[in-house]
Formats: C-alpha cells, sequence, structure tokens
C-alpha cells in the first residue's frame, strides 16, 4: 500500500528534525571544544550515537513508516548499543570500533533504505525525493503518486547513508591521531547529515501544515 507524500511528510518531519538537531548539537561540540580527553570524546560520541539512535526509533514506530520498520529498527539498535557502549567504555581503540560499525551498519541500512524506496516519479523533472517541486502543491503531488511511489526521505537516506558509510570508512585511519581527530571526523559526519536532515524537515513541515491548511 502507498502511503501519501502528505501522510508521510506529517508523521517524519519531528524525528527527522530531532535528529537533525542531535547531530547538529554533537557537531557544534566537535568544533568549540578544542582539547577534548577521552572521557569527554566517550561521552559526546555516545550520547551522539544514541540519541540518533532515539531519533531513528521515534521514526520506525510511525505508522507511516511500516514498510522500513525492520530496518530502521536494525540501524536504531545498533546505534543505541554502540552509544550505551562507547560511554561505558572510554578508550580510544574501542571508540573507534564502536564508532566504525555504528556508521557502516547504519549508513549501509539508510542506503538500502533510500535505494529500495526511490519514488517513481523521481527521476522526472517535475518532483523530487516525492515531495512536490517549487510552485506545486503536496496535495497534488499525491494525487499524480503511482503506486510504489516509494518513501519521501529515500534521496535524503541516500545522501546520509552515503557520508555515514564514507566517514565510517576513513574514521579507523585517524586512531592514532586520539580523541580530537576521531571527534573531528565523527563530527564531520554529524554536520553534514545535521545539514541534509534540517533541510528535509523542514521541508516536510511545510508539506504536511500546506496539506493541513487545505
Amino acid at each position: 500500500m502507498t502511503i501519501p507524500s502528505t501522510t508521510q511528510a506529517a508523521a517524519f518531519w519531528q524525528p527527522v528534525l530531532f535528529r537533525a538537531l542531535v547531530a547538529a548539537a554533537f557537531g557544534a561540540i566537535t568544533i568549540f571544544w578544542q582539547e577534548p580527553g577521552r572521557t569527554v570524546m566517550a561521552v559526546a560520541g555516545g550520547l551522539f550515537l544514541l540519541l540518533s539512535g532515539v531519533a531513528v526509533w521515534l521514526l520506525a514506530r510511525q505508522p507511516a513508516a511500516a514498510a522500513h520498520r525492520q530496518l530502521l529498527l536494525v540501524q536504531a539498535g545498533v546505534l543505541a548499543v554502540t552509544g550505551v557502549l562507547a560511554c561505558v567504555f572510554q578508550t580510544v581503540p574501542m571508540f573507534t570500533v564502536l564508532a566504525t560499525a555504528a556508521l557502516l551498519v547504519s549508513g549501509g541500512a539508510e542506503l538500502m533504505l533510500g535505494w529500495s524506496n526511490r519514488p517513481a516519479g523521481a527521476a522526472s523533472g517535475d518532483q523530487v525525493q516525492g515531495r512536490p517541486a517549487a510552485g506545486g502543491s503536496a496535495a497534488a503531488m499525491d494525487s499524480a503518486a503511482a503506486p510504489g511511489a516509494g518513501s519521501v526521505l529515500a534521496r535524503d537516506w541516500l545522501i546520509t547513508g552515503a557520508v555515514s558509510v564514507g566517514f565510517g570508512i576513513a574514521l579507523p585511519f585517524f586512531s592514532y591521531l586520539g580523541p580530537h581527530a576521531l571527534l573531528g571526523v565523527l563530527g564531520g559526519a554529524a554536520i553534514i547529515i545535521a545539514v541534509v536532515l534540517l533541510i528535509a524537515a523542514l521541508s516536510l513541515r511545510h508539506d504536511a501544515r500546506q496539506a493541513a491548511a487545505g
């Protein structure tokens, strides 16, 4: 069953915004905390992963996300577990392993979600990612959506998934440089994810409110 894009927008924008704010806050910490030690690295990084997992879980529990729930729950579980373990085992090697695993698994899940849920009309010039083109209405896009039109988050998942996998591959190579470098790499991924998801959340909120206004 195809879930209308406006229904998805109304259900998804708040969890997506929450994850964006978590990523933005963590990214800011990595920029402004000049000399983080192992404790700061473990706690800040662990909380970032844990709260990201909570945000994904909040998304997964939405009825409109039923078709994506299994992969989202895997992603949420991995992020949450690695986040807790990072807070407990406050060492550079363990943090490297846990953060790398979180990025690779989470990113891989999002790439699968994005690829398998691409909108049917994503390649057309009239709509992008299942959201209406500029000047169009969400309701009009819904009426034109074909069965199996995918998810409004498909393109965002592809971007954030690619970012997570890319930074996850790179992270171990910075382990020997210590906490500051590891937080810098993870923070770089977080900042990109924050920007992508903030734009997505605000766009989805706009679409949902526009549809509700009639």
